[in-house]
């Protein structure tokens, strides 16, 4: 079995290595694609900081669900008897503990992103990357007393950890775009933009893993509660918290290890010449010949952003309570653990397809497409959903279906806008704001996931789940709405206009204008 396995994964990496390889010619996509396994390279540390951070990301971000349900069961069984729960969880803390790190995601988002465009991007990934590794540690090792004082310092926790995992989005996106291992060979400025998206997209790839994780340890710890009956369910959940600091910190030593990316090197310096001390990337902005055009490129990515996570978190966060809706009330964690690893392991084939489909039609087709599929997908599990009978145990009929189908919503959500949200504001914008403006993009997008984290309860109490299906439909279709208004064509993003400057080497990106950017980093001026 392990020989098979063994083989399965060889098959994989091999065809992964060769779509990658197939999508150009020239040894700079080999390179890419060596990238993957090993650090052949300086710039590869850069890479795997982006990548690394993503897995992290995700990890810290979706990890409370599971623990949730370890709190509230009894003899490793879920139950709604809050007398026999272990740690059940007061009114406040119901609608706060799944929430709380979106809002420090936000914060993080803002405050973060602008560090990053001030200070550099390494500097700031760790800091980042340190309130990471101290909220996942106090989650962990902090919680004791009685159920308001645990609850308490983990909501307390959860919003510090929210605001590192929020800094890590628009720094690891821009670290992914300023790869410099690949800057020493020369292609058209059209090849560049296209591969730039590719590694942003395979950088937020490695949040499958992240979302996967959680549950993966659950079965592990649950494994050897039930092999050695060592584990408390105390311990269980503490250590499901406290090791997502295990990624962060290995993220920090790499990023600590890599140098600061050329692009901002060169911008700091231009900076520097033009005795700009006390740098403003949003001054900067304001002052710019394009700054109506930025501005609504900024509005374009940050509303579909928004929108996106509504549909995504207020589905993927309860997912635990969406399969215990299908299956019953009296599933073991187990079960839960197994059912939620299987609807989110489909995330790595759609986002592998993701990718694929927008390296050969862009992040714009990509996204109108992908929320399209969406509203479907919602569509139909909502009818399918509604028609099915319930059974005494309050189970729904026709569960295997239904699974299917929610699995089905779960590809749908990770093939499309997942993708294009994260690659577009890194594409758009400027070296000098690249990370304040895609940390305001991703904060509308956290908007947009407290939204859909605080929605749903209310919903389903109020309605039911299917209820819940038609509003993330809706919710869906006017992303496709946006997306055609206000999210240009991939081809006019890059460089349309006639006196659009084409910024190669993907350390910024091409900016619809008929004016000149300010003075920007060239390949004669960045190559080593």
């Amino acid at each position: 079995r392990s020989k098979a396995t063994v083989s399965v994964l060889n098959w994989i990496l091999s065809e992964l290595t060769m779509a990658v390889n197939r999508s150009g010619s020239n040894s700079r996509l080999e390179d890419d694609a060596s990238s993957i396994v090993g650090f052949s390279k300086p710039g590869t540390r850069q890479t795997w900081v982006g990548r690394l951070g993503n897995f992290s990301v995700q990890y810290n971000l979706g990890v409370a669900s599971i623990a949730v349900k370890f709190m509230q069961s009894y003899h490793d069984e879920v139950t709604k008897d809050t007398s026999k729960q272990e740690y059940p969880e007061t009114e406040w803390a119901k609608y706060t503990v799944l929430g709380m790190v979106f809002f420090g995601a936000v914060v993080g988002m803002l405050v973060m992103g602008n560090l990053g465009d001030i200070i550099g991007r390494r500097k700031a990934m760790l800091v980042t990357l340190g309130l990471v590794v101290v909220g996942a540690l106090g989650c962990g090792v902090l919680p004791w007393g009685n159920n308001d004082a645990i609850y308490g310092v983990i909501v307390a926790c959860r919003f510090l950890v929210g605001i590192g995992v929020g800094g890590i989005y628009p720094l690891s996106a821009a670290r992914s775009s300023e790869d410099d291992s690949n800057d020493d060979i020369g292609v058209d400025a059209a090849q560049a933009r296209r591969e730039t998206a590719c590694k942003v997209g395979w950088a937020f790839f490695w949040q499958t893993p992240g979302m996967v994780a959680p549950y993966v340890v659950a079965l592990i710890l649950l494994g050897i509660h039930e092999a050695a009956g060592g584990f408390s369910v105390s311990t269980q959940w503490r250590l499901l918290y406290a090791i997502g600091a295990i990624p962060a910190a290995g993220v920090a030593w790499l990023n600590y290890t890599s140098p600061e990316s050329k692009a901002f090197l060169q911008a700091q310096k231009d900076r520097t010449e033009n005795n700009a001390e006390r740098f403003s990337p949003w001054k900067w902005a304001a002052n710019h010949p394009a700054w109506d055009k930025l501005r609504f490129g900024l509005f374009g990515c940050g509303a579909s952003w928004f929108l996106y996570d509504v549909a995504f978190y207020g589905t993927a966060i309860f997912s635990p309570s969406i399969i215990e809706s299908i299956f019953g009330s009296h599933s073991t964690l187990v079960q839960i653990s197994y059912q939620t690893l299987i609807v989110n392991a489909v995330a790595v084939p759609a986002c592998i397809v993701g990718n694929l489909v927008m390296k050969h039609k862009g992040p714009y087709f990509l996204q109108l497409f992908g929320f399209l599929f969406m509203t479907f997908t919602f569509t139909l599990m909502a009818i399918v959903y509604h028609a099915a009978p319930t059974n005494d145990d309050g189970s729904k009929g026709w569960s295997t279906t239904l699974f299917v189908l929610f699995i089905l919503v779960n590809f749908s959500l990770q093939c499309g806008p997942s993708i294009s949200t994260f690659v577009l504001p890194a594409m758009v914008f400027p070296t000098e704001v690249k990370t304040s403006f895609h940390g305001v993009a991703a904060a509308c997008a956290k908007l947009g996931a407290v939204a859909g984290t605080f929605m749903f309860k209310p919903i389903e109490d109020a309605t039911s789940i299917e209820m819940v299906m038609v509003v993330q439909a809706i919710v869906s279709f006017v992303g496709v709405v946006v997306t055609f208004l206000c999210i240009p064509r991939t081809d006019e993003v890059i460089g349309a206009g006639e006196n659009a400057p084409l910024i190669d080497n993907n350390k910024t990106i091409a900016v619809v204008t008929e004016s000149r950017l300010p003075r920007q980093a060239t390949n004669e001026a960045t190559a080593p």
